[in-house]
């Protein structure tokens, strides 16, 4: 998934349901994405991350995070600065998270133009 925030303002993207590598056959398959464009100015920031983010379990009741919960967290702390905001969203995966395992890889990515 994307999400833009431009001034206040947040566009959420959903990407393709196809993966970017691997393969679970040998038929050799070709994917189709879909290409995106966007106009963006100075001061737009861009997140991008893979979905171990809102599918990881925790929380009191032992429940996905959800994109619900993600895009809620994005839009209090967007007007951070970047650090706070990387401190921010990394402590509160681990806060979710305590001590139930981690169900999948997580990569998360801002950039503020």
């Amino acid at each position: 998934p994307l999400i833009i925030y431009s001034g206040d303002e947040q566009i959420y993207v959903k990407g393709n349901r196809n993966s970017v590598g691997g393969q679970l056959d040998d038929q050799r398959v070709e994917k189709e994405f879909t290409d995106q464009e966007f106009q963006l100015k100075k001061g737009d920031i861009i997140y991008m991350f893979s979905d171990g983010y809102p599918d990881q379990f925790g929380g009191p009741l032992g429940r996905k995070f959800k994109m619900v919960r993600l895009r809620n967290l994005l839009r209090d702390i967007h007007d951070k600065p970047m650090e706070e905001q990387y401190n921010y969203i990394k402590s509160n995966f681990f806060l979710w998270k305590e001590d139930m395992e981690q169900v999948d890889d997580v990569l998360f990515m801002g950039i503020k133009l």
